[in-house]
This record gives C-alpha cells, structure tokens and sequence, in this order.
C-alpha cells in the first residue's frame, strides 16, 4: 500500500459518518421490515409462511448478486455518488411495493430494492476507508454502525408495530421516504474527494479491480467466513414471529421487538467499539462473539414468556457484530487500490448467506423442529466464532 493510497491520521471526517449512518439507516430500515410481516403477508396474500420467507431470500439475494456489479460502478464514478443514486432508485421500488397487489409483484419489487440497497452500505465503508487511517479505521466503522444498527432496530420494531395499527403498505411508504431523505442528504452534504483516482468504468477495469482482491490471499477465507456467518445468524429471524406465535400467541408487534432487539445489542457494540478492540482485541472478540450468538440460541430453545425473547435477541445482536465488526475491517484492507470492489465482494458473499439461511433453516425446522434447527445453529455459530481467528487471525491484532 503507497503513501498516497493510505488514508491521513488528519483527514477531516466532518459529517461523513453521521450522513453515511443515516443512508445505512436507510439501507437496513428497508432490509430487516419484512421479518415481523411474515404471518400478516401470508394471510394477506394466502400464501404459506415458508413461501412468504422466500421474500426476505429474495431481497438478500438480489443485494448479493448486484455486488460485482455494484462495485467496479462505485470505484469508477465515486462512491458518494453511485449511493445517492441507489437511494433514489431504493426510495421508487419501496414506495411501488407499498401498492403491490399480488405476492408476486411485491416479490419482484422487493427483489429489485434488494439490488439497491446492496449499493448503500458497502459503497458506505469503502468511502470510510478511503477517509480513515487503519489504526482508526475499525472505531471509525463502529460509529457508523451505530447509527445502521438504528435502522435495523427501527425496521424490525417500527414494522411490527406500525402493521398492527395501520397496515404493512404504510411499512414501505416510510422505507421509501427514508431513502429518499438518505440521498438528498448525500448530494447537499457530502463532497466527493477531488485528488481521488477512480478508473474507468469498463469490463477491463472491473476484471482488474476483482483481481486485485484475490491477489490477496485472505480475500477468498474472510469471504467463505462472512457466507457462513450471514446464514447461521439470520437464517433465524424470518421464523421468529411465526415461533412466537405459536408459543404465546402474539403478533407482528411483539415479534418486531424482539428481532428488533438485535439491533439494540449491535448498538451496545458500536458505543463500545473503541474500548473492546483495545482492551479485548480483535481475536477475542471473534471468539466470544460466536459464543454469545450460541448461548442465544440455546436460550431461545426453551419456552417462556414472550419479552424474554428481547434479552435474547439483544445477546445476539451483540455476538454477531463482535464477529461481523472485525470482518468489515478486514475487509476495507484486502485490496486499497480497489476498496469499493473488495467491500461490494464481502456483501456479495455475506448476503448469499443471508439469502440461503432461511432457505436452511426452514429445512432444519420441519426436520427437526425448532428445538433441533436451533441447537444445530448454535453449535455451528459457535464453532465459526472459535475458529475464524486460527483460520483468518487479524493483521496486527493481540491475541
């Protein structure tokens, strides 16, 4: 890595984390609102619960497979700009599935938004990583996390909630203003570098640019580590609500709590971050995040009260982003020169996980129930968490 390629300990932030948190909002607001809506659109549309779940496979899908695409696009006309335009194209298909009318058309729609909000977060990180020094860059992350991890809070809950009073289109209405809002804060706000080097966008450019990270051998383990992490931990949440409701009879609102109650753990994570890489290090928190998501699950295994799920839930939002956290800051280092393309990489193979993960563990439910899906979930996150720092151990991390 040049002189010229690294980032400046004195390169001015200003508003860049904020802004770009609030478009991560955006991004994962539309992301997690479908979860809570399973029962509620099953019955709207008088499909099963397994078919409705086919929606949230579709939305990760489509985010997964529009990254090589994505980011050669981002690294040539600018990060800055190729996320408002995601947004605005985000903001139309969201408010378009507000008016769907079969299961079908709300399943295209949400596929079409998945491809955009792919175009968000990793674009996001990779313009923090061009602005923040590595020394820096994981705390960096961490704050922009923060204010992400929000949106998916807010997604899950405000869903829940806001389906049981007024109806799951008003969901999608609010996704789509909050994209819009994300991209016109980007266009007034933020100001693209002007010494930045970005290549021309071209098939060339964009094979070189995915060379560049492969060169690298720890791109083709992080994003292997990142696939099985995306499945193992949200394979679970499109099943919740219809878990719950069969075990207390509740709704979307409550169960919109409770996997909005990840988020909440993800925040305790991100008001952490600076405290947990120096004084637990990057390897620990790989170790006893893991751990944390399996003793999750083990305790969602046993029936209780509704609310305890909440606790729950927050103890795993907190495990997955000790793991998740120190693979995005890995990721921003595995090829500089082309950081839009090896971030848009790592959501590729992390959001295949997410799209093949409810497709397991829908599997794993009818096969052996929710007891037996959930046991093999806890014993698999807890074995990645143990093992992903002898297999991938952080450059320059204390062990």
């Amino acid at each position: 890595m040049s002189e010229r390629d690294e980032p400046k300990a004195g390169d001015a932030l200003g508003p860049l984390i904020p802004v770009l948190g609030l478009c991560g909002f955006a991004s994962t607001f539309t992301m997690r609102l479908v979860d809570p809506l399973v029962p509620t659109l099953a019955l709207e549309f008088g499909q099963s619960v397994h078919q409705i779940a086919f929606l949230v496979t579709a939305f990760s899908g489509c985010y997964a497979l529009g990254q090589p695409f994505l980011g050669p696009i981002a690294d040539s006309v600018g990060k800055l700009r190729s996320i408002a335009a995601c947004l605005i194209l985000l903001c139309m298909f969201s408010a378009l599935a507000a008016f769907a009318t079969s299961y079908w058309m709300l399943f295209a729609l949400r596929a079409a938004a998945g491809v955009m909000a792919g175009g968000v977060i990793p674009a996001a990180m990779a313009a923090i990583g061009d602005r923040a020094p590595m020394a820096e860059r994981q705390i960096m992350l961490g704050r922009f996390l923060v204010i992400m991890i929000v949106g998916q809070m807010a997604g899950a809950s405000f869903s829940g909630l806001v389906a049981a009073h007024i109806g799951w289109r008003a969901v999608l209405g609010t996704a789509a203003v909050l994209a819009l809002g994300g991209a016109l804060l980007v266009r007034l706000v933020l100001k693209p570098r002007p010494d930045a080097a970005r290549p021309p966008l071209s098939l060339g450019g964009a094979i070189t640019s995915y060379r560049a990270v492969f060169a690298n051998p720890r791109s083709k383990k992080l994003y292997v580590l990142v696939l099985l992490e995306g499945a193992l931990i949200f394979g679970l949440p499109p099943f919740v609500a219809a878990i719950l409701h069969e075990r207390s009879g509740v709704g979307p609102s409550e169960a919109g709590l409770a996997i909005g109650a990840m988020g909440l753990g993800g925040l305790v994570y991100g008001l952490l971050t600076r405290l947990l890489v120096q004084r637990v290090g990057p390897r620990q928190m790989m170790r006893f995040g893991g751990l944390a998501v399996a003793l999750g699950y083990f305790a969602f295994i046993a029936t209780g009260p509704w609310w305890t799920a909440i606790g729950i839930f927050m103890l795993i939002g907190f495990g997955f982003f000790l793991i998740h956290g120190t693979f995005q800051a890995q990721a921003t280092e595995l090829a500089p020169t082309a950081r839009g393309s090896a971030m848009a990489l790592f959501a590729c193979f992390f959001f295949m996980g997410h799209a093949t993960g409810p497709l397991a563990m829908g599997a794993l439910l009818q096969w052996l129930g929710t007891s037996g899906a959930l046991a093999v979930a806890g014993v698999g996150i807890g074995l990645l968490g143990l093992l992903s720092p002898k297999l991938l151990p952080p450059l320059g991390s204390r062990t």
